[in-house]
Parts: structure tokens; sequence; C-alpha cells
């Protein structure tokens, strides 16, 4: 009895490990794949998110994603447009320390911020997000006319108010943070592993040439004499 129930179990452990339901490491964690990229050029951008989660759809609807996001010291995000996007239900995004936005990239440091990710439409067990950044003036050069600035990967934490889906991820951490942007209620979300489909994301980001601040100095200085005099003709006709 004995040696038939261990030949039972060895051979559904077998049909697990192949299917790719529980892994080798004995969790039962499913599979999650993120998709990142950078829409739009120049200063500002949008960064897009995208997260499919391999699993019974009747179980995903009851989770929500959120991703961890990294900051790096030449890119910031506007509080004050996030707070504009949020308003109008477009965008969902938690700042978790003051940011600068006047500062350029050489006085000023990484942050962190919580992004809540919706369900995807056009996708089944697909969560997106969307979050506009924006470059920071970089450091005047005199070898290069652009820098790149590498996105770090993200956090991605789920909250499930069914435990069965992500119930196997035994060798997961636990992590505190707000049920949702409006913060106040706090919750226990699972850093969980996933697969990202597109690695080592950058954007090109130009600066300023050292040899051309002669030239720019001149034309500042002649466009802004120009203008003071347009203005004081207009205001010495005014009065005549």
């Amino acid at each position: 009895m004995t040696k038939s129930t261990d030949a039972f179990t060895f051979l559904l452990l077998t049909l697990l490990l192949c299917s790719g339901v529980i892994t080798a490491a004995g969790s039962f964690c499913p599979d999650v794949t993120v998709r990142r990229e950078i829409l739009k050029s120049g200063f500002h951008r949008d960064l897009v998110t995208r997260v499919k989660i391999h699993g019974s759809a009747e179980q995903i609807d009851s989770c929500s994603i959120l991703l961890l996001e990294t900051i790096p010291s030449g890119l910031y995000l506007d509080p004050y447009q996030l707070s504009s996007l949020r308003q109008h239900n477009l965008t969902e995004v938690v700042l978790l320390s003051p940011v600068d936005l006047e500062a350029p990239e050489y006085l000023s440091t990484e942050s962190k911020a919580l992004v809540y990710t919706r369900p995807d439409e056009t996708c089944d067990s697909c969560f997106i997000s969307s979050v506009p950044v924006h470059a920071r003036y970089h450091r005047p050069s005199t070898q290069v006319t652009e820098v790149s600035i590498v996105l770090q990967k993200p956090q991605l934490l789920v909250h499930c108010s069914r435990d069965f889906l992500f119930g196997g991820c035994f060798n997961s951490p636990s992590v505190e943070a707000p049920c949702g942007p409006s913060g106040g209620i706090k919750c226990q979300w699972m850093d969980i592993p996933y697969t990202e489909v597109d690695e080592n994301l950058a954007l090109q980001v130009p600066v300023g040439i050292i040899q051309h601040g002669p030239a720019v100095c001149i034309t500042t200085v002649a466009v802004t004499l120009l203008c003071t005099g347009l203005i004081l003709i207009s205001v010495i006709k005014a009065h005549t």
C-alpha cells in the first residue's frame, strides 16, 4: 500500500512538473510575464508596462498588481501632472519621496513610486499601467550629444482576495503597502518573480555641447535685447 501510494505521488509530481504547474523548487507560483516599452520622444515620455498572468481568469479577477518603480536620477515624475491624471481616472501613482522638478540630473537622486495597474481590456488575464516620465537636464559634454538612462526592473507585488492563486509562492516575501492609491489601509502584498520580455530598457536623452556655449549665450542675449526693444517701442507708442 505504501509503495503504491509513493508511486502515485511521484507520478503526480512528475505530471505537474511537466505541465509547468509546479517548479522544481517546489513552488506552485504561476508564471508572470512583464513587457515594458517607452513611448514618444524627447524629454517627455510614457512608460507603459503590461503584466500577463498565466492562470485561471476567474482567479486572476480577484487580484491587484502593484509595481514598485525605481526612478533613476536622470528622470522624474511630476506630482502635479499625476494628481491631474488621477482626478481624471487615467493613472494611479503614489510618490514615496518629494520630487524637485527643477533640479538637473547631477544634483538629483533616484526615487521610488508605487504604480497601481489596471485590468487590460485588450488582453485576457492582463494588467497595464502608463506613467508619464520626464528627463532631467544633464551636465553638458565635450564628446557626446546624448546619454542613455537605464530603467531598473520594478518589483511586482500581488494582492488577491482569494489566496489559492498565489498561495503556492512559498519563497515570495511579503511587503506591506497601501491597498490603494488613496493610502490609509495597508495590505500585505506578495513580491512575485516574473519574466521580463524586453530587458535593459533605456531611453536616449540629448545633452548640451560645451563648445556651443558661446553661440548659445550670444543668441540668447540678442533675442532678449530685441524683444525688450520691441516691448519698449510698443509702450512708448501706447503712451503717445
